[in-house]
């Protein structure tokens, strides 16, 4: 027993794999990366892209919460109690350095301060909204439907030129002081979506002005993320209109949600979403040191 009578957690294994889905499908909304994860890299852990060290509490042979830290040293939450406990329990068995903390905004903030103590202040801290969509209810913008865009798959040859564009989106969005991590995690990532069919471009007179992807899917579910549009092209409705392409896509071939979410200070990210038909559903944190 732990603290306050708290069952110490477990560190789980293959064995565990059913109960774990059981428990984050219940969440799902908020849970999409660690169950992609799951799917992905299973529950060993070594050190190869997906894998990570899952930590879970248990009552009554059932999961009540999970930490998961994965092989680029971020640690994923979904534990309603002792997020804390979780968290430590999950770096110490991987062993791993922590870079950054994700999951429901209340329990980032339950392992946040301790840490804060004993490292510099993280290079982004973040309250971001959780938006969900039914793709039944997705507003097709005028653009898409003018046929004066094409939005498909970005070819071979234009994978170089979406890696920039991923770069561009992640230092934009979480800060230029992380460029060496940033370009090789931008890299590694575009390559997997490029091989899955997991992202998009938005083309305008032969010219690629907006990117999307799929950061995180599971069948009937996935996850938007890297929207991004050159400077020089913005305010034009490419941000939505690639989106929408692609969840075009995904609802031909079986997907009935989607899910992203962006920060609560983005107002124009937040009005184009919900422009879409996205609803926020909840907050969602975010660290990165």
């Amino acid at each position: 027993m732990g603290i306050l009578g708290i069952k110490r957690p477990i560190i789980l294994s293959r064995k565990f794999s059913g109960m774990l889905n059981r428990f984050l499908m219940e969440r799902a909304e908020s849970s999409l990366v660690l169950l992609a994860n799951v799917r992905a890299g299973g529950l060993e852990d070594r050190g190869e892209t997906f894998q990570g060290t899952y930590a879970a509490s248990m009552e009554r042979g059932k999961i009540t919460g999970v930490a998961a830290h994965y092989w680029n040293g971020m640690v994923f939450l979904q534990a309603d109690s002792d997020a804390p406990g979780l968290f430590h329990a999950a770096v110490a068995a991987s062993g791993r350095a922590c870079t950054g903390i994700a999951g429901p905004y209340d329990q980032v903030q339950q392992v946040l301060p301790e840490l804060l103590r004993t490292r510099p202040q993280p290079a982004m801290n973040g309250r971001e909204t959780l938006f969900s969509l039914s793709l039944g209810d997705l507003e097709i913008p005028a653009l898409l439907q003018s046929g004066e865009v094409t939005c498909r798959h970005p070819s071979d040859d234009e994978v170089t030129d979406v890696t920039g564009m991923r770069i561009a989106f992640m230092r934009e969005y979480l800060g230029r002081n992380l460029e060496g991590p940033l370009e090789e995690e931008a890299r590694e990532m575009v390559a997997y979506q490029h091989r899955t069919k997991a992202h998009w471009v938005l083309e305008t007179d032969g010219t690629v002005v907006a990117t999307t992807a799929f950061n995180a899917s599971i069948p009937g579910m996935v996850q938007v993320g890297g929207v991004y549009t050159l400077p020089k092209c913005r305010n034009r409705g490419y941000g939505r209109t690639v989106v929408a392409g692609s969840l075009l896509d995904a609802k031909a071939g079986g997907v009935k949600k989607a899910i992203l979410f962006t920060g609560m200070n983005m107002e124009a990210a937040q009005r184009m979403y919900q422009a879409l038909g996205f609803r926020p559903i909840g907050d969602y944190g975010l660290v990165i040191f």
